[in-house]
């Protein structure tokens, strides 16, 4: 009888970690590469013509000031050998005048120009996340890892659903 049970555990044992382990080879992964989608999607041209032509007056006053820094400066070395005491003075406030308005300007244009970045950045990982939950339910994927966060895996178990991502982004 002890036997019997023995042999019964076993069978129901080897039965329970084959059905384990047929479930684990059906586990069907997707990788995707958020480098390479973002580098090929269109959007990303079209965010950044958009932010170029958002904020060009203001860089182009903030350079034009620069231009206006350094033609002062080199100015002041050519011409300090030769100018007064009061007018070395001048010019260095002058200069610095003109770097500490470039400072007050060029922080907040960048901050503005980061947060419009962010902003623009979310709706295209928005339709990056709605594509990968598509991509991932029309191939029945169990799971989609991320590869940057993914330290192995089998290129022959894994699919990179990356171009599929792509693809459908672009459409949108």
């Amino acid at each position: 009888m002890k036997n019997l049970f023995k042999t019964s555990a076993m069978a129901l044992m080897a039965t329970l970690m084959m059905g384990a382990s047929a479930s684990a080879f059906a586990h069907k992964v997707g990788l995707v590469d958020m480098q390479n989608i973002y580098s090929k999607l269109p959007q990303m041209a079209k965010i950044e013509q958009t932010l170029q032509s958002e904020f060009a007056e203001r860089r182009q006053e903030l350079e034009k000031l620069q231009g206006d820094i350094r033609f002062e400066a080199e100015k002041f070395k050519r011409e300090s050998a030769t100018m007064s005491e009061d007018q070395q003075v001048a010019l260095r406030e002058k200069i610095q005048g003109m770097q500490q308005e470039l400072a007050t300007k060029g922080r907040p244009l960048e901050q503005e120009i980061k947060v419009r970045q962010n902003q623009e950045l979310a709706k295209v990982q928005k339709l990056i996340v709605d594509a990968i939950e598509e991509v991932a339910k029309k191939g029945k994927y169990d799971e989609v890892r991320v590869k940057d966060t993914t330290i192995y895996f089998n290129p022959d178990k894994v699919s990179d659903l990356s171009d599929k991502i792509v693809e459908v982004v672009s459409k949108k």
